[in-house]
């Protein structure tokens, strides 16, 4: 009988801790149908992983059903087998938990949880309700995070529009400089990541690479 390797024995631990959807791999994603994103690159930030060290993040802007989770989900798998620790969230469901914590005054211990996993994937940020001990306790996260650590953040809408996220308008212009460039960056390379088959007349939201904080 032949038993798996240690070092497969430990991505598959790492697999399973990380919450990622099993079958939703880099070889799965249709590129074609999103012709914005360009694999090289994605297939290159898999591979080259040094952007982690510098804590920059992958930001996948777009309506649903574009592939933005599924994208994001490769990547990592990617990530794990190179021996990285990611973890998968849905954002609504991590900031409950962060706020139940906040209560319980358990926060920098949750925190400190969240401090070990190289990427920090925070999927479908639009869907946390507009309310100050939610957005409040987003922020706190992203600026615990900030340069140390890498976030993947899956959003419909984009930066223009965080604000329907956070209360304040300060607390969403701090938040947008700790993760991504500014709007009017003239460095900035996002493209729009165009609406699945069927909803072609819909308003798009905009894809964006991994971006470092100045």
């Amino acid at each position: 009988m032949n038993w798996p390797s240690r070092e497969a024995r430990r991505i598959d631990r790492h697999r399973t801790e990380s919450g990622l959807a099993q079958e939703k791999r880099m070889s799965s994603f249709n590129f074609a149908a999103v012709p914005s994103v360009s694999k090289a690159q994605v297939m290159e930030l898999g591979e080259a992983h040094e952007w982690l060290e510098r804590g920059a993040n992958v930001l996948l802007f777009g309506p649903p059903g574009v592939g933005k989770s599924h994208l994001v989900c490769g990547l990592s798998h990617a990530l794990i087998h190179a021996g990285r620790l990611v973890l998968f969230t849905r954002c609504r469901e991590l900031v409950q938990r962060l706020q139940a914590a906040r209560r319980d005054l358990r926060l920098p211990q949750e925190l400190a949880v969240l401090d070990r996993f190289d990427l920090l994937i925070l999927d479908d940020l639009s869907y946390v309700r507009r309310d100050r001990a939610e957005s409040s306790v987003l922020f706190e996260l992203i600026a615990e995070l900030y340069e140390r650590k890498s976030l993947a953040i899956t959003a419909n809408t984009p930066f223009s529009r965080w604000g329907e996220v956070f209360v304040e308008p300060a607390m969403t212009l701090a938040a947008v400089d700790r993760t991504g460039a500014p709007l009017d960056d003239p460095g900035d390379e996002r493209r729009e990541l165009p609406p699945p088959i069927g909803q072609r007349g819909t308003t798009a939201g905009r894809a964006a690479g991994p971006t470092s904080d100045r």
